[in-house]
């Protein structure tokens, strides 16, 4: 009996897991790829222009990189904390759920 309530709250655990996240890499992806295809309405109007004045249209020219750099000392400080504490993390869960399946086993 307590073997079964220990694999139902392990399986129930990593499936909330795995469905959050999901949930959360599906959105982040469609919002970054909504964000580059969004024009502004000054490169719509730029656009219009063109078109107009029959120029020679080139996608590349409305559409502008956006893309930020974050690299700095604080940044990759944070980057290596969070590996740190993610490869500590798992570490803890990889000795939990050892103990946890010997106990089942044995």
């Amino acid at each position: 009996m307590k073997n079964n309530f220990i694999r139902i709250m392990s399986l129930t655990v990593f499936l909330i897991f795995l469905a959050l996240y999901y949930s959360a890499n599906a959105g982040l992806i469609d919002y970054q790829a909504k964000n580059k295809a969004a024009l502004t309405e000054e490169q719509i109007k730029m656009f219009e222009e063109d078109v107009k004045n029959n120029v020679e249209i080139d996608l590349k020219k409305y559409i502008e990189d956006k893309e930020e750099k974050y690299d700095n000392n604080i940044s990759k400080t944070t980057l290596k904390l969070s590996n740190t504490i993610g490869k500590t993390v798992q570490n803890a869960l990889d000795f939990l759920f050892g103990k946890l399946e010997s106990a089942m086993n044995g």
